[in-house]
């Protein structure tokens, strides 16, 4: 790759982060060293330490902002206006993102036991979306959309109906049809959950 050009420092860093996150999606965090990352920038080994400690750093930052971009699509329900065209929507944005090759591969396959400090921020991020889709649920509970139920239980399947088809595409190396997903997501909901 040619070499970079004069860039100011936020701009250089998150170019580094953003070749690092090609590289771990391509290689793994374990086949990938720090020499892979300049080579994918275009930046002297010394560059990359000037921002960063270490490659577990970064792909703790790589890690973070996948973590944020998944949730960052899931928009708040209006009760006002029709529920199901919005869960739809959230369904098919949550699908895209989680099915994006590097989030797929680096949020559930790669930071998986990295060390501690990886598997609890993947508890918590787990955490948070299990806590994110039990407040919908029971919500949806008061609002009379969606049917009595253990909300911690039915949050977890949900989780898995979703995360696990994704997975699954990835293993297989077969193309995932988000829409085709999002619209049997939201089947299953009306048929099993929602009233």
């Amino acid at each position: 790759m040619a070499r970079a050009s004069a860039t100011d420092p936020d701009t250089r860093r998150a170019e580094i982060l953003a070749a690092s996150r090609r590289v771990f999606a391509r290689k793994g965090y374990h086949r990938t060293g720090i020499s892979d990352i300049v080579a994918e920038v275009g930046i002297a080994r010394g560059t990359f330490y000037r921002y960063f400690d270490s490659k577990r750093i970064v792909f703790g930052l790589v890690l973070q902002q996948m973590m944020a971009e998944v949730v960052s699509v899931v928009q708040p329900i209006d009760i006002t206006a029709p529920i199901p065209p919005q869960v739809f929507a959230n369904l098919d944005r949550l699908v895209r993102t989680i099915a994006a090759e590097d989030v797929c591969r680096v949020l559930f396959s790669e930071a998986v036991g990295i060390d501690t400090k990886s598997d609890d921020a993947l508890r918590a991020f787990y955490a948070e979306a299990l806590q994110r889709i039990e407040q919908a649920l029971a919500l949806g509970q008061q609002l009379g959309v969606v049917r009595p139920a253990n909300v911690t239980v039915t949050a977890r399947c949900l989780l898995g109906v979703m995360k696990e088809p994704v997975v699954q595409a990835a293993l297989d190396g077969t193309e995932l049809d988000a829409d085709e997903l999002a619209a049997e997501m939201l089947l299953l909901l009306q048929g099993g959950v929602l009233q």
